[in-house]
């Protein structure tokens, strides 16, 4: 199994972008993935595992919303620093290991919640680091992972302004996804589309298409984008409509339930 990252390029990611911040469910796509993480069982413990938790916002808002005991790991030091400030910023416990998955010290079947989310299209071998989830998910757990979705426009626009950000990427949809679950004996598989629009267009080094174009062009495009994205999505929060498809949803996932026995 081959990485299409290594542990610089997350420790210079998290460090260089990104900042200490709660999340705030103004999106759709946020909004939708926290109702696809939450359980259904009320009372008594709940083990959650983010894999792949640089930096999460998500991990904790869970246990902040659900009082779920949130665990969270990561292999940059950087990121892991970053999900520690997330949770410290409204005073939550929460354990967060800095290490490899494919090294994991935590014990298999003891987390009733694995999820993943923008971790498993980095690896050449989809079902190997599949199977590296799975095996922490205890008999009659879930299994969650997120993906961006790179089939549709989004994916048009990075393969054609920021190819090295595209190559970092194994490309697949919801499709293959959910028949890795299925191969897998998971119950219950389901799959689909995570929010109704996104399109991004960055102005970092990674983004080589755009560095012919003037300083305040790539400014001035990046900043109208994400304008847009936030009051196009803000709009599908508020709206009854799920209009989640190929062609704009930022991700897609695949969940199923490991069997019993």
């Amino acid at each position: 199994m081959r990485r299409l990252t290594d542990v610089t390029y997350w420790d210079e990611n998290w460090w260089k972008r990104e900042r200490p911040r709660r999340l705030w469910l103004y999106r759709d796509f946020e909004f939708e993935t926290v109702r696809l993480l939450r359980s259904p069982v009320c009372g008594g413990p709940f083990r959650v595992l983010e894999i792949g938790a640089g930096g999460s916002r998500l991990l904790p808002y869970l246990r902040r919303k659900y009082g779920y005991e949130a665990l969270g790991t990561d292999f940059s030091l950087s990121g892991c620093l970053l999900l520690r400030a997330n949770l410290a910023l409204d005073g939550l416990e929460g354990s967060v290991v800095c290490e490899d998955l494919l090294l994991s010290s935590f014990r298999p079947e003891t987390f009733d919640l694995v999820y993943s989310s923008g971790l498993i299209e980095h690896f050449d071998d989809t079902r190997a680091v599949i199977q590296e989830h799975l095996r922490m998910v205890k008999p009659g757990g879930r299994l969650v992972l997120i993906v961006p979705n790179l089939q549709g426009i989004q994916g048009k626009i990075v393969r054609r302004l920021a190819p090295s950000l595209w190559s970092r990427h194994w490309i697949f949809g919801p499709v293959e996804l959910k028949g890795v679950l299925e191969s897998f004996g998971l119950e219950q598989v389901r799959s689909g589309y995570l929010g109704s629009f996104y399109l991004h267009i960055g102005c970092d080094r990674e983004w080589s298409g755009t560095k012919t174009w003037p300083g305040w062009l790539r400014w001035g495009i990046h900043a109208s984008v994400r304008f847009g994205n936030a009051l196009i999505s803000f709009s599908f929060r508020l709206s009854p409509l799920r209009l989640h498809t190929r062609a704009l949803s930022p991700a897609f996932f695949a969940a199923g339930t490991k069997p019993s026995v």
